[in-house]
């Protein structure tokens, strides 16, 4: 396999071995728009652990930060289940662990630690019930774009939704998506403060689980769950149910989403943010922030999810931090809480930065053109040709749209066109392992934005 590199374009070459001619992207695949309907329920009963038909099971589960051996980001997960009134859960990480039993109507919680992490409960949410809104997506009339190649073969189905938070002041866009893969199992799903790829798919009982989760919490942040041990159980000890004194839900820990509007009307202080003069882009907009707040009205967790300038968000950030909130409850009891915070910004661009034109709004992270951000690329792996469209003689362009950060790495990671899903996924393999030079603006990394092609070409 060749690999043919110039500024903006990756280039996988591979010889076809047969002297054949390989086949036009336009004629060896159609592409269609399909009603959603039940297909996602359809693809969540096929692959439950804890839905209809589902099997006693014993499961074990490790999440790690590949990166990092040392990192706070682990856990260990272990579940009996014996069915929806009797299981066991345990959760042990480094900063909170957790002994949940069920037994018909009786409920154990064992909690050690103040706060249960953002980023845990996500992977916990896609092992056992990974679509939280599964009638809102199937009542919207959603539409998948399909793909089918020659023979049949049906590759990933995306769609998206938009939807409208903050306040009665200040409002924002967020965004949705889900993937169904070509054999109708679910690859994707992402929300404000949840998103996941799902891989690995495997038989257990007539289901077909996914036995490997990836999440990416915050850019240059990649964490890993993979299932160690799924195992039948057929007479689970009844000794692991046993519940000798019951928790009630007062004393037990919950997590609630809430609107903006609630958390201010929680704020005990919240210093005033000052915004520092910026090197370029907007001076004028909003940052749109998701966090996480623990039972003592403490922010734990903050996800950017929209920015009219990003060389703010860690400002914005810092100053969260600072909120002291009073405690959000729930009948009387402290809960957790989740919400999105829209914050507005009014700064100016430092003396030594030039004006930029008069073109309306500026959004950074920067636009730039692909041939300027191919120039920063230091390495990326060897793509791999995939081996479907190989054995159909398939080749195509996928056009990709990626942030890189202020360290060089890849995020937010979206594709505009492909001729097929199996093409989108490794091209999207090779640029979230490629690494470029921080992009400088006045001597300090800025975040930058293009789109880059990755060719896929038989010889």
């Amino acid at each position: 396999m060749q690999i043919a590199d110039t500024p903006g374009h990756i280039a996988v070459i591979a010889p076809t071995g047969r002297g054949e001619k390989p086949l036009a992207a336009t004629q060896s695949w159609s592409l269609k728009s399909v009603p959603l309907d039940r297909k996602l329920e359809r693809a969540l009963e096929k692959s439950s652990l804890i839905g209809t038909g589902a099997l006693q099971f014993h499961l074990k589960a490790s999440i790690d930060d590949p990166m990092n051996s040392s990192s706070d980001y682990s856990a260990k997960i272990d579940e009996i289940w014996a069915g929806p009134k009797q299981w066991r859960r345990t959760i042990d990480s480094k900063g909170f662990k957790q002994t949940l039993i069920v037994n018909g109507d009786q409920v154990s919680e064992k909690n050690d630690g103040d706060y249960y992490p953002l980023w845990l409960q996500n992977f916990i949410r896609a092992i056992f019930e990974p679509v939280p809104n599964v009638t809102q997506w199937e009542s919207q009339d959603a539409r998948l774009t399909q793909t089918t190649l020659a023979n049949g073969e049906r590759m990933n189905g995306c769609v998206g939704a938009r939807s409208e938070v903050g306040s009665e002041t200040l409002k924002s866009s967020v965004y949705s998506d889900l993937c169904l893969d070509g054999n109708g199992m679910l690859a994707f799903y992402s929300s404000p403060g949840y998103s996941m790829e799902f891989y690995d798919y495997k038989s257990f009982g007539g289901k077909h689980v996914a036995r490997r989760y990836e999440s990416h919490p915050e850019p240059g942040l990649r964490l890993v769950a993979a299932i160690t041990l799924l195992d039948k159980v057929k007479d689970p000890d009844p000794s692991s149910f046993a519940i000798t004194e019951p928790t009630s839900p007062e004393q037990r820990l919950l997590s609630i989403g809430v609107p903006q509007s609630t958390v201010e009307l929680a704020i005990l202080h919240a210093p005033p943010i000052v915004w520092p003069p910026v090197h370029s882009g907007g001076t004028s907009g909003m940052l749109t922030m998701y966090i996480s707040i623990d039972r003592n009205g403490r922010i734990r967790e903050i996800y950017p999810l929209t920015s009219d300038n990003a060389e703010l968000e860690e400002v914005a950030r810092e100053h969260l931090l600072q909120w002291q909130l009073k405690q959000l409850t729930v009948r009387g009891s402290p809960a957790q809480a989740e919400s999105t915070i829209i914050l507005h910004f009014d700064t100016k661009l430092l003396p030594s930065a030039p004006a930029p034109p008069d073109q309306g709004p500026t959004v950074l992270p920067i636009r730039m053109n692909a041939k300027a951000a191919g120039a920063l690329l230091i390495s990326h792996p060897t793509p791999v040709y995939p081996q479907d469209a190989l054995l159909s003689h398939l080749w195509g362009t996928v056009v990709l749209e990626l942030t890189v950060d202020r360290e060089g790495i890849p995020r937010d990671i979206h594709v505009l066109s492909t001729p097929g899903g199996s093409f989108s996924r490794a091209a999207m393999d090779v640029l979230r392992q490629a690494r470029y030079r921080p992009y400088l603006v006045n001597g300090k990394p800025v975040e930058i934005q293009f789109t880059v092609s990755v060719d896929f070409t038989l010889q």
